[in-house]
């Protein structure tokens, strides 16, 4: 029967895409795509059954007159006209997607049959007229890319929402990392980078590089302090060590304090006199001895033999692989505190560094324009290395698409127009025969 719902392929209301496969399963509509395709597909099947309704009642039923009679039959042309308009649309949609009513008939369910060929067809389409390099070139070649970037960057919503993403896949990337092999890795690049005689020399011209700034006058400064406070707390182990040394007359005499006394008090003036005045003696032999030290790093064969050998030995020391897997755990620890924080630092730096690089692109017309002819070079040369990949990969995606897949995704998306134009071919069959009819009668 022509009011059967399969007569018309009409889906069921309870139907909604299925998210394994793209398709439609049974349950409640969450699809609004989907809701109105059915809502338009209702309409359609319904204007089809009214027009057919009205063919079969005025065929079945004649009004007295013969005036009214004639008007019938415009009525009776209108209803058939519309019909067979209704019907032929019917069909002409319906085999875009599947076989009417079930039947095997040619050149129906078009999409499913040549789906190899539409994969191909899309594909060749994204490939020919957006990832050709002439076309990517020609497209971009007066865009200010670093302007729109810079300008997205710098607003705050948009940097704190990027830092955010990155912060946020930061725990799943130490997931994704196995705690030996990160420490194993260490621990090897630690005695690599002990190995050979480049070391010694490097620490030299790093050595040197500070005395010359006068960096290492704050160790000296820090070990002044530490000297202090070390002469202070010790001083009656000090007096103990002397009077221990010193002769019964002298412990007699009391002599012995006198000179423990003496002893603290010189080396007290000496320590302050030196942490006061840059140019003592002292710290002029301590610069010469650095230097000397320095030198002798950078270029005698000897001393880099052995600072080689202290470094890859400590750096094997079982108490040092302990202290690396130690340190890895503890940051890996510390950095998902961080990035669970809503206020961590990682995402506050990152948020900043962003907007800075947004704002400073802006502000430096010169770097945007280095950086524009860097992007759209960039482009370019993707388009010309992966703009065959990317049409391929749509081309297999929708190959690997089983085929009431593909129809579904069409028929959501363009489906309501489809049933618009049954609507149309309806109406507009109907007012055909109303013409034909009309110039019957005239002749």
């Amino acid at each position: 029967m022509l009011h059967d719902e399969r007569t018309f392929d009409l889906p069921s209301d309870t139907m909604t895409p299925d998210p394994r496969s793209g398709g439609v399963k049974s349950g409640d509509a969450s699809s609004d795509g989907y809701k109105r395709l059915v809502r338009m597909r209702r309409l359609a099947n319904g204007m089809l059954l009214a027009i057919m309704g009205l063919f079969v009642f005025s065929h079945m039923w004649e009004p007295d007159g013969q005036e009214w009679d004639m008007h019938w039959r415009f009525v009776r042309a209108f209803a058939e006209a519309a019909m067979v308009g209704g019907l032929a649309d019917w069909f002409a949609v319906t085999a875009i997607f599947r076989h009417p009513l079930g039947l095997p008939i040619p050149h129906t369910a078009v999409i499913p049959k040549n789906q190899d060929r539409i994969a191909e067809a899309v594909g060749r389409f994204i490939a020919d007229n957006f990832l050709k390099p002439e076309l990517v070139a020609e497209r971009v070649k007066d865009k200010d890319l670093s302007e729109a970037l810079g300008k997205w960057l710098a607003e705050p919503t948009q940097s704190t929402a990027l830092a955010g993403g990155l912060v946020s896949a930061v725990p799943a990337l130490l997931d994704a990392l196995d705690d030996e092999t990160v420490a194993a890795f260490l621990r090897e690049q630690a005695a690599e980078a002990a190995e050979g005689a480049s070391v010694a020399p490097a620490f030299g011209s790093v050595l040197e590089a500070l005395a010359e700034q006068g960096r290492h006058q704050a160790i000296l400064d820090a070990l002044l302090k530490q000297g202090y406070r070390l002469l202070e707390s010790n001083q009656d182990m000090i007096r103990d060590r002397i009077r221990g040394r010193s002769g019964w007359l002298m412990r007699f005499v009391s002599a012995d304090k006198k000179v423990a006394d003496t002893v603290i008090d010189a080396v007290n003036d000496l320590l302050y006199e030196v942490a006061s005045n840059r140019d003592h003696p002292v710290r002029e032999q301590l610069n010469q001895m650095v230097a000397e030290f320095a030198d002798d790093l950078r270029r005698d064969p000897e001393l880099q033999a052995r600072v080689g050998s202290w470094l890859q030995d400590a750096a094997k020391h079982p108490s040092v692989a302990g202290a690396v897997e130690a340190g890895w755990v503890e940051f890996k620890a510390a950095l998902r505190r961080d990035c669970a924080s809503p206020e961590g630092r990682l995402r506050a730096w990152m948020q900043n560094a962003l907007t800075n690089l947004g704002a400073g692109l802006l502000r430096e017309t010169h770097v945007r324009e280095a950086l524009n002819v860097r992007l759209r070079g960039l482009l370019v040369q993707l388009a010309a290395r992966h703009g065959e990949d990317v049409a391929r990969l749509v081309s297999e995606t929708i190959r690997k698409w089983d085929s009431q897949t593909i129809v579904d995704k069409l028929e959501i998306n363009v489906g309501r127009d489809l049933q618009y134009i049954r609507l149309n071919g309806t109406i507009i069959g109907g007012l055909v025969g109303l013409v034909l009819h009309a110039g019957a009668e005239l002749l």
